[in-house]
Formats: C-alpha cells, sequence, structure tokens
C-alpha cells in the first residue's frame, strides 16, 4: 500500500517526535508507519529547537520563523504583546514561504495542517493558496474558540473560517469538537474522520483476572497538568488526602513534568501527592501497571469549558492498553467523560465537591475486585478500535481518497462511524 500513498506535507508546530506527549505522541504514533520518503514536515523553528522530530521524519523537516520579533515575558510585555504577535503574523503573512524551493520540489499532493497556534494557522493557509493540491485540518481541541490573534491583513478567525471551507476533509480527535466546528462557522465538512491516539499493543496482553493488587490502593495520573487539568485533579487529591486522614490506605501518584510539579508544590506536598517523576513514554506502560486505578481529570471552571467539551485526552487509550480501569473526573459534559461512558470502560465522577468524591473512592475501595472487568474491557475495546494498524490504514485509506478527489461521500458513514 506504502507506494501509492500521496506525498503529504503536514504543517504543525507538533514535530513528530517520538517523546513527545499529547498531541506530538498522537502525530508520531499515527504517522509512523507512512513512508518516510512521502512526509515532509514544515515547523517553526522553535519548535524544532525544543522538541526535535524523531527519526525516521527527521531526514525531511524544513522550518519557517514561528516569530520575528520575541515576546516580552514581563509586566509591560502584557501591554505590548498582543501588537508584537500582529507583527509577527503580518510579516508571515507578506514575507515569501520559507524554503519554499524545497517545498515544491517535494510536489505535495495533500497538505495537512495541524495547528495549536495561529502562526501554522496562517502558514497552512498560505500553502494552500500556493498549491494546487488537497488540503486537511486535524485538530485535537478548540484551542480556535477564544483566539483572537489579528494582524493588519487578517485576524485567526477569518483564516479557520477559510482552512475549514476549503479543507477536503476534517480530521477530529472528537465529534463534539467536529460539531462545534461545523454550528461556530457555519460550514458542512465534505468529509470527517474522527482520529484519536492509536496504541501500540506490541507485547501487550490482557490482564489477569485473578489478579488484584493487595496494599495501599494506588492511584495514578500521567500527563501535563494544564488549566483544563488541574482543578479536577486538585479535587481528587484533596480527597484522597482527607480519605488518608480517616485511616484509608490510598494515595496519589503524579507522573509529570517537573515544571508542572513544581508549579503547584505546595498543594501537591499539603494533599500528599506522591511525585514520581516524569516517565518516557516506552516505559509508560510499566509504571501504569504499578497502579490500581488511572486518573483523567477535566476542569469544571466556565473558563475551560471550551476545551473540555471538545478534547478527547490522548492518554485514555494509553491507560486502556495498562490493564487498569480508568477512574474520569470532570463535568458532565467532558468529552473524555463521555468516550469513557461511550466504550463502558471506567468509572466517572461528575461531581467536583471534596465530600462527594470521597463518597464515591470509598465505594470503589470497597470493592477493588471489581476494577478487573472494566480494565479487560478497555484493552478489548482498544484491540478492536485503536490498534495503531488499524487506525493508521483507516488514516491513511481517507487520506489518499483525498488526494484522488474522490466523491466518497456514499461512504462516509464507515469513516465517521
Amino acid at each position: 500500500m506504502s507506494s501509492d500513498l500521496p506525498r503529504i506535507l503536514i504543517v504543525s508546530e507538533v514535530s513528530l517526535s517520538k517523546e513527545g506527549m499529547g498531541a506530538s505522541r498522537t502525530l508520531f504514533n499515527l504517522f509512523e508507519s507512512y513512508p518516510p520518503e512521502q512526509l515532509i514536515l514544515f515547523a517553526p523553528k522553535s519548535f524544532l529547537k525544543s522538541h526535535p522530530t524523531s527519526p525516521p521524519f527527521e531526514r525531511q523537516v524544513f522550518s519557517f520563523p514561528g516569530n520575528y520579533l520575541p515576546s516580552i515575558n514581563n509586566r509591560f510585555g502584557k501591554l505590548v504583546n498582543t501588537w508584537i504577535n500582529a507583527v509577527n503574523c503580518q510579516l508571515l503573512d507578506w514575507l515569501p514561504i520559507a524554503n519554499r524551493k524545497n517545498l515544491e520540489s517535494f510536489e505535495p499532493q495533500v497538505i495537512l495542517i495541524c495547528p495549536v497556534t495561529p502562526w501554522c494557522l496562517l502558514m497552512g493557509y498560505k500553502l494552500t493558496q500556493h498549491f494546487q493540491c488537497q488540503s486537511l485540518i486535524y485538530l485535537m481541541d478548540d484551542w480556535l474558540a477564544n483566539a483572537n490573534s489579528w494582524w493588519l491583513s487578517g485576524n485567526v478567525q477569518a483564516v479557520a473560517y477559510q482552512i475549514l471551507k476549503k479543507s477536503a476533509g476534517w480530521l477530529m480527535i472528537s465529534e463534539p469538537l467536529g460539531a462545534e466546528l461545523s454550528n461556530r462557522y457555519d460550514l458542512v465538512p465534505q468529509n470527517l474522520l474522527i482520529v484519536h491516539n492509536p496504541v501500540d499493543l506490541s507485547g501487550k496482553k490482557l490482564p489477569d483476572e485473578a489478579t488484584v493488587r493487595s496494599g495501599t490502593f494506588r492511584i495514578a495520573y500521567a500527563g501535563s497538568v494544564w488549566p483544563m487539568h488541574y482543578d479536577a485533579l486538585a479535587v481528587v487529591a484533596e480527597a484522597i488526602f482527607e480519605l488518608k486522614s480517616d485511616g484509608k490506605d490510598i494515595e496519589l501518584v503524579l507522573y509529570t513534568d517537573q515544571g508542572f510539579w513544581n508549579f503547584y508544590k505546595e498543594k501537591w506536598e499539603q494533599w500528599q501527592v506522591v511525585y514520581g517523576s516524569f516517565i518516557p513514554y516506552h516505559e509508560l506502560d510499566r509504571y501504569l501497571k504499578q497502579a490500581d486505578m488511572l486518573l483523567v481529570a477535566t476542569s469544571f471552571l466556565p473558563e475551560n469549558a471550551h476545551m473540555v467539551r471538545s478534547s478527547v485526552l490522548t492518554k485514555l487509550t494509553d491507560y486502556m492498553i495498562a490493564g487498569r480501569a480508568i477512574l474520569a473526573c470532570g463535568p458532565d459534559y467532558s468529552a473524555s467523560n463521555q468516550f469513557i461512558k461511550k466504550w463502558d470502560c471506567g468509572l466517572v465522577c461528575e461531581t467536583n465537591e471534596v465530600e462527594e468524591v470521597k463518597d464515591f473512592l470509598r465505594k470503589i475501595l470497597q470493592d477493588r475486585s471489581s476494577l478487573n472487568s472494566l480494565a479487560k474491557k478497555g484493552f478489548e475495546i482498544v484491540k478492536d478500535n485503536f490498534e495503531r494498524s488499524k487506525v493508521s490504514l483507516e488514516l491513511y485509506n481517507f487520506i489518499k481518497d483525498i488526494s484522488l478527489n474522490k466523491n466518497f461521500k456514499d461512504s462516509l458513514a464507515r469513516y465517521s462511524s
């Protein structure tokens, strides 16, 4: 199949880093099987420097300036950074495309725009105007909801509208995200594919039904702690601390980057959270298996609702192959909670009242052996729906059909189901 796959130009800050987290790891997982000679990554120079592209894709990587003027990181910066950003976007819009000849020599057949900032959104739009080929957009959350960047010749919302309108297909992390964008911009996607984080099942097996951990009941959280996670994670941490104070043998282990630990260190230590450090992705499964439950946390705060409502956290499928039950704490509109309810692969706690979370956890502690059936179900769901080769095949076929400009609306159901 690889010989007839189209040449694809990916425009993204997500730099195909094998040891990246979240969006970066997901994009690498999705394209790991794609023939590297058929793929070019075009990314802001600063992102490539901090998150180098992993083999085999590092041979065809080109950069463009993400910013020409640096932001100011002090009190004065709050007054002028909006104008600095406007200048940077205007220069990006006006100046010639960096490495244009290299991109033209590649002769892309499909442009995939996977933006997390206005820079790649704008650069992706420029490329769709320059090259006469099909384009796709892949969004993993709704950062566009509150994006208000502007420059002399345009603004981020106008560019988003044009890209979504022109794209031959939308790739979305969840159904709610696709529906929200469709409603907001009054657009119906020509083709839609829901693409979640695929996982590698090599060396993985179903959890042993007879195996139930004894001793301290351990709940683990792995990943970043952004505002869309913190308040829900904090509620669980406080509830666990109070249960410990009541004599329950329970703990919360946090596997995250040192920066996220330090930022909330006073609270983590107050609640006696165990710091498990940052775990490289290739070792993550081994550490997750040391827990009884794996925590997903999505914010209850209104200011984070646009992210919570649209983004199915990529850690979910990594959790599911670990053979441990999932505990999700977040509001009822959380896309991650809805994912767990849909597949019935975990427990959902939709309250941010500490006493209610404590009651929820007490019931779990009373019957910890019942968690094994949820763990087994989660593993089977991944095997049948999110195994890497299956997800990749569906994605590559979708891209191939787009590149050939086929009208396959009659078969759209198999992509969006």
